[in-house]
């Protein structure tokens, strides 16, 4: 409320002096060029290396830099990329993707299928320490050789010729074209990572094979991307510019001033650009729910994870973000085979009550101090004030608060996981596999401590069947488990994009994964900015 009122006192100009005086700030551009794409990004990508890249910012830069065996087109229908066409067997377990002869890495040579090997096994090996690992799981062999219990070659995977990649499933899954969208999985050079080692994704080193180069990275400021060849066209953009702008605000004002092409819009200035024609607006296939550990007391008590779960007032959170954020007790989100608008608990104040008596601290005496991390954002920060005053108020629980940059979060996720944290996953691939599987026993996105045989079991069965309503079926029940018997999570709201774009700006398209999509813009000449 008093960063919203204090930046309405202050004229843009004079923000703009101050910010144009922040060393940070002084590589921002005078205006957008009309070759030149300029994205802001909240923080600096915490890697480019996208074998262990988990987080928005990252993919986002990664995306442009590299291209995968295949990508999604507007309708989300899964279409050729390095990979122009594949095939599979009749029970779909085997995939033959072919590698498109025009496919180069920037330094002149063809990728190949053995690049992709490469990439998958090192994806799957122990030492790289990905978060995704698991992601590969449902290839023959995968967890064995990641359990270090099997060689690499008994993995499925096989190259017969440079551009023949063979892919062997343990089980029949007809999405699995879907999963190589992910950066996650494109193609590395093995030859840059030995011989450069942590540094292989510096600018001076790094080779991609996609539509751009990493011309330059200056922390805490700014990534330059200039384009692999000059466009066709003369209106096509030569270089993307990411900004590093922490504030939405700033982003904003940035926006007004047409500096920035595109921006974001936080759920509490939405009713501001309601109505204007710059802004867009539609439902992400993601879920924004709050994660506990049930390793750490006092959540390895279930009656507490319930008391909690319990507490939460979707309903009072709706009002507090002016009705910009959908919330949802699924885990699932809506649009994808599993949701269920009452998965999770519902709020009920006084059998919340009852729980946390039950498990032997009655209006909370006694509880051990509980402390909610959360990552450096004002939209994350009333989340975190409201959630701690909720639960003061229902259960009279003290709950402290921390916030983390985004890298420092991400850390500490992985070194000594909070006992309360908020999370959020935007899926991979449209469907509600990519959900389920992070929460498996294994997957390295699940942070929680928490795993059950049968809801892996659940997870794994709805992968492999070829019936839509059986299918569905599994996936409510394993959702059921997660969240009403294992409840370590609470889900709170579906993801929802709120974009400004100028209308000089051509080509570009979101799509409900979160994806940014650069690869075809372009921008009118000559067409004037709005004016603070």
């Amino acid at each position: 409320m008093l960063l919203r009122h204090f930046f309405s006192m202050l004229t843009i100009s004079i923000l703009l002096s101050i910010i144009a005086c922040t060393p940070r700030f002084q590589a921002i551009p005078a205006h957008s060029s009309e070759d030149t794409f300029v994205v802001a990004l909240s923080d600096d990508p915490s890697t480019l290396d996208w074998n262990k890249a988990t987080d928005g910012i990252s993919l986002e830069v990664i995306a442009n830099l590299m291209s995968g065996l295949t990508k999604f087109d507007k309708n989300l229908h899964v279409v050729g990329n390095v990979s122009d066409h594949w095939s599979s067997n009749p029970d779909q377990t085997i995939f033959t993707f072919h590698i498109s002869s025009k496919s180069r890495w920037s330094d002149g040579l063809p990728v190949t299928s053995s690049d992709f090997r490469d990439s998958f096994l090192r994806l799957l090996r122990p030492e790289t320490a990905s978060p995704y690992a698991y992601y590969l799981f449902d290839i023959l062999g995968a967890p064995c050789f990641h359990a270090q219990k099997c060689p690499a070659s008994s993995v499925g995977i096989k190259t017969p010729a440079p551009d023949q990649l063979v892919i062997e499933l343990s089980h029949p899954m007809a999405p699995f074209p879907s999963l190589m969208t992910n950066p996650i999985t494109d193609p590395v050079r093995m030859d840059q990572i030995r011989k450069y080692g942590d540094r292989w994704t510096d600018p001076d080193h790094l080779v991609t094979d996609g539509p751009y180069l990493l011309k330059r990275w200056v922390h805490g400021s700014l990534l330059e991307l200039s384009r692999k060849t000059l466009p066709v066209s003369g209106h096509s953009i030569r270089k993307i510019l990411f900004l590093i702008i922490p504030e939405p605000v700033t982003q904003l004002l940035l926006y007004e001033r047409h500096i920035l092409d595109f921006a974001g819009v936080p759920s509490f200035y939405v009713k501001k650009y309601l109505h204007d024609p710059d802004f867009h607006q539609s439902l992400q296939f993601s879920t924004i729910y709050y994660s506990m550990n049930v390793l750490r007391p006092p959540f390895t008590n279930r009656h507490v994870r319930k008391a909690f779960a319990m507490s939460v007032d979707r309903q009072d959170l709706f009002r507090l973000f002016d009705g910009a954020v959908p919330v949802s007790r699924s885990f699932i989100p809506k649009g994808l085979t599993g949701f269920d608008p009452n998965a999770g608990f519902g709020f009920h104040p006084r059998k919340a009550r009852e729980e946390l008596k039950e498990a032997g601290y009655p209006q909370g005496k006694g509880l051990p101090l509980i402390t909610l991390f959360f990552p450096t954002g004002t939209q994350s920060r009333i989340l975190a004030v409201y959630m701690q005053q909720q639960f003061k108020k229902i259960l009279g629980v003290n709950v402290q608060l921390r916030s983390l940059e985004w890298k420092v979060f991400l850390a500490r996720l992985d070194s000594r996981t909070p006992m309360l944290y908020q999370s959020g996953w935007m899926a991979d691939y449209p469907d509600p596999n990519t959900f389920m599987t992070l929460m498996m026993n294994g997957s390295g996105n699940n942070r929680t401590g928490w795993s059950s045989p049968e809801f892996d079991s659940l997870v794994q069965r709805a992968v492999s069947t070829s019936s839509e309503k059986d299918r569905e079926n599994k996936y409510l029940k394993a959702q059921d488990i997660l969240l009403r018997q294992g409840i370590s999570v609470i889900p709170l709201a579906q993801g929802l994009t709120n974009l400004l774009v100028h209308k000089d700006v051509h080509g570009f398209w979101h799509d409900p994964l979160g994806n940014d999509h650069f690869e075809d813009v372009w921008k009118e000449k000559n067409i004037p900015g709005k004016s603070g």
